[in-house]
Parts: C-alpha cells; structure tokens; sequence
C-alpha cells in the first residue's frame, strides 16, 4: 500500500471516530441548548443580584452536610454488601461512594456510579454479577424514592385524572424488577433468548453477569430492605435539608415541601441522557414546578444552579479527590469465579 493511501485510510478512520463522538454527544447538547433559551428569557441582572446576594456560610453548611450525606449511603451499601455476604471496610467503601459519583456525574443517566461494582469485584474478588447487584440495589432505593416523591410533587399540582396516571405510571415502574426476580417470568425469558441465538443464550448463562445480579437482588432479605429503607429515608432527609438551606440562603419563601417536590422532579429528570451533569434539563424542571407556587423564575434559577454548585461541584471535588487517593479500576478481571 502506498503512503498515501495509508495515509488516506488513517485520515478517514479519524474523520469516522470524530464523526462517532460528535453523535454521542449530540443528545446530551439538548440539556446546554435549554440552559441558554432559558436563560435568553430572564432578567440576567436580576439573577446575578440574586446569586450575589446568597449568605455564603448557609451554602458552605450545606456542602458540609455531603460529609454526612454519603456516610449514610455508605452504611446502606455495607448492610446490601453483608446481605450478599461480602465486606468492605468503612474507609475503602466510603472513598469508593464518592469516588463513583464523581464519575457518575460524567456519564449519560449517571451509569458511571457502577464503577462500585468493578472496586468489589476488584477488592473482594467478586463476581461480577454479585459486584453489580450490590450496586444496582443501592440504586434502586435511591430510584424509588425520587419516583414516589416526583409522583407525590406532580399530585400537589395535578388533576385527579393526572394523578391516576401517575400512579399507574410508578406502578409500571416496578413490574419490570418484579418480572426479573419472579421465577417463572424469568425461566420464560431465558427461553426466549436461547431461541435468539448465541447471544440471548450467552447473556442469560448459567454463569452469566445477569443470572449473577438477579442472584443477589434474590439475597437480600426482609431484614435487610428494612434497614436499608431506613437508611435511605435518613439519607433523603438530609438531602433534602440541604436543599432546604440552599433555599433561605437565597431568602426564597417557601416552604420544605416546594423544596423537595422541585429537587426530587430536578434529579429524575438527570437520569435521562440529554444533558451534562443534568445542565438544562433539571433548572427547566424546577423552574416550572416553582413557578406554579408563585416563585420568580430568577430565583427559582438561582436555587438551581446552588444544587448544581453543592451537588455536582462541590460533591465532584470530593469525589475527584476520593478518586485519586483510592482509584477505581475500570475493568472486570477474570479471576473471580463461582457463585457468591
């Protein structure tokens, strides 16, 4: 092959690459797009005196609480991790928690907070399906809980028909997890995939990753989900209460019940891979519920982009820092067999 040619060929295979991640964040512009019309409609100066006038030592009080915060997830990971009769230390589990969500905070629908299951597998030499249960339970009290607040903030403002669908809408939310632990549904989907060739039968192994996550959700006991409900109802509180303070740092007049309603419908929204690190979508999201309480939308703005500072800043420095004292190896090694 000539020099040019290979040179050609190279040439080309760049232009492919870039063309590839030019289409994999487009999506994810649609949040920045909404963050600039929405700013295009407001009083910039009025925003900026808002901001400005923000009591610095609430805010800084309520970036201590993160402290707090993800010691009590930390605790609900360590009871799901002894349910699945495996154990990390305190210290280790922590700097894994925020480790994880500083890479969370960088990838579409926060996936990046499964690195978790590559430091268990890693550290406790797991399998991966158990590594990933563990972390995939974590998530789904977190997910359950914004769900059934989101539905509570859409029912403070709907009408009864509205309210009917939102409750057959969280409904619908649980029957893809009740399908996946249910014995019989699952036999019939593992059927199913063998009929779809190697690779339905492949992804439904015996020894698979999938067969080894169900496993471990089937492990946590009745015990277990208590206390892990607990946790995360202690956990929200506290979530909750920072963005509580966030709110009188801003001197806006409302009351706890806004607050929650407007964060919990602001951090679903981030789930969806439209934005970066939530950017867009979620000030959209609380500025309408806010302004159906009256709020200005400046100032509704201004709350969001203090969670914004506290949550994804702030919590990504930490995270950051976390990150480099104890790193998370993105890769699952081979050596971890047999069931957990």
């Amino acid at each position: 092959m000539s020099p040019e040619a290979s040179g050609e060929g190279r040439s080309n295979v760049r232009r492919r690459n870039i063309g590839g991640v030019l289409r994999s964040l487009l999506p994810r512009m649609i949040g920045i797009v909404l963050l600039v019309f929405l700013l295009k409609q407001l009083d910039l100066r009025y925003l900026l005196d808002t901001l400005k006038q923000a009591h610095l030592g609430t805010i800084l009080f309520a970036i201590c609480l993160l402290i707090l915060l993800i010691g009590i997830k930390t605790i609900r990971w360590q009871v799901i991790l002894s349910a699945l009769n495996l154990s990390l230390p305190w210290k280790e589990a922590y700097l894994a928690y925020f480790a994880s969500i500083f890479i969370g905070f960088l990838t579409p629908g926060r996936l990046g907070e499964f690195g978790r299951a590559f430091y268990i597998h890693d550290e406790v030499n797991s399998r991966s399906g158990m590594a990933i249960s563990s972390v995939l339970a974590d998530r789904l009290f977190d997910l359950y809980t914004l769900l059934l607040v989101g539905v509570a903030a859409i029912f403070s403002i709907g009408t009864p028909q509205y309210r009917l669908w939102m409750i057959l809408f969280f409904l619908l939310t649980l029957l893809p997890l009740i399908l996946f632990l249910n014995d019989r549904t699952f036999i019939w989907m593992q059927n199913a995939a063998g009929r779809l060739g190697q690779y339905g039968r492949r992804l439904f192994d015996p020894e698979g990753w999938l067969v080894g996550v169900r496993h471990g959700l089937l492990k946590m006991g009745t015990r277990a989900v208590a206390v892990c409900t607990g946790l995360t109802i202690a956990a929200y509180g506290v979530y909750f209460t920072q963005c509580f303070l966030l709110s009188k740092s801003l001197a806006l007049d409302v009351n706890y019940g806004v607050i929650m309603f407007s964060v919990a419908l602001g951090s679903l929204i981030t789930l969806l891979p439209f934005s970066i690190s939530g950017l867009g979508t979620r000030e959209a999201t609380i500025v309408a519920y806010m302004s159906t309480v009256g709020v200005a939308a400046e100032k509704a703005l201004s709350f969001s982009f203090l969670v914004f500072v506290t949550f994804y800043v702030a919590g990504g420095l930490v995270g950051a820092i976390a990150w480099l004292v104890h790193p998370i190896r993105l890769d699952f090694k081979r050596g971890a067999t047999g069931q957990d």
